[in-house]
């Protein structure tokens, strides 16, 4: 018993440091990648290391794997994640980071002696975890933009009471606003001196931050281009409703804060109650994955809990 808790352990601790490497491998990516769009001109001196000259046997590696699947038309959802959640990761090198992850957490399984159909789980979860933090990246990013859009309006309406036009405006939001709003914003400006129209321009903005109350303020400031008015004005008022909007949200997620603690508590305790027999008493759980009665059991409760679980996410999320 304490052999096989010890080995469940230490499962968990060397997935999650695979996951933690992998996550710091990619943020790492994203720091230096950001760090050369601010080096010297070529013309200029540059100094630079000799790991910075040579890349390492891992990033090699990993533009080995990416580069098989260059060619490779993935789907457009897989690219739509990663250009919300502001990656720089292709997504043939996203693919290649799923695949790594889901072989080093199979091969930490063949060490640990898993069988055969638990490996199998535990790879299909390896492959999926970069997909879901990505998709968790994404959602924080996305819920963000609301607290940020607030002082952005408020910073454009005050530059353009003191003077600025709409575009100084808008330079200034993305010289002095952090991700996600700053350097989108700093990209509309860009795109717009090079002489695309501004309705295109946002057009874009919206695609790459689809988010609600960014897309009213798109439509209302077009809107004003077109027929005319007190631009800062209409800004404020947009301000005040967006920060209206965020309250009602938050006391939302406070009132559903127990609804949601019941769904993961419903959801994981068959979960952790099979885990605890399996390893505490391994001959009186040892029919439920041996026997062919067993395995259709596990498969009716899963699917009864996936669904359960669904159910209650639906009731708790309520639309503002």
């Amino acid at each position: 018993m304490k052999i096989a808790i010890t080995i469940f352990l230490l499962f968990i601790i060397v997935s999650g440091s695979v996951f933690l490497l992998l996550v710091s491998y990619t943020q790492k990516r994203r720091i230096n990648q950001r760090i050369k769009e601010f080096l010297p001109t070529p013309g200029q001196v540059e100094v630079t290391s000799e790991r910075e000259k040579k890349p390492s046997v891992s990033n090699q590696l990993f533009n080995k794997i990416a580069t098989i699947f260059k060619n490779v038309q993935f789907n457009e959802s897989t690219q739509k994640v990663l250009l919300e959640a502001g990656s720089n990761l292709k997504p043939e090198e996203f693919f290649s980071l799923r695949l790594l992850a889901a072989a080093c957490i199979g091969l930490i399984g063949l060490v640990l002696g898993l069988p055969w159909y638990f490996n199998t789980i535990v790879i299909i979860i390896g492959f999926a975890i970069p997909k879901i933090f990505m998709k968790q990246k994404r959602k924080k990013r996305l819920a963000f933009v609301n607290y940020q859009l607030i002082e952005v309006l408020g910073m454009i309406a005050n530059s353009m009471r003191a003077g600025f036009s709409f575009m100084q405006a808008m330079q200034l939001v993305g010289k002095e606003v952090s991700d996600p709003l700053g350097p989108e914003f700093d990209r509309v400006v860009r795109q717009a001196g090079l002489g695309v129209p501004l309705e295109d321009v946002f057009e874009e903005l919206a695609e790459r931050l689809p988010n609600k109350e960014l897309e009213v303020v798109i439509q209302a400031i077009l809107a004003q281009r077109k027929s005319g008015g007190n631009l800062a004005e209409l800004l404020e008022t947009m301000e005040d409703t967006i920060r209206g909007r965020v309250r009602i949200l938050e006391e939302l997620h406070t009132i559903t804060a127990q609804g949601r603690m019941s769904s993961w508590i419903i959801t994981l305790l068959p979960v952790g109650l099979g885990l605890y027999l399996a390893l505490v008493n391994r001959e009186y759980f040892a029919p439920m994955l041996e026997h062919p009665l067993g395995w259709t059991m596990l498969f009716v409760a899963s699917v009864s809990i996936i669904i359960g679980w669904v159910v209650i996410q639906k009731i708790i999320r309520i639309e503002v």
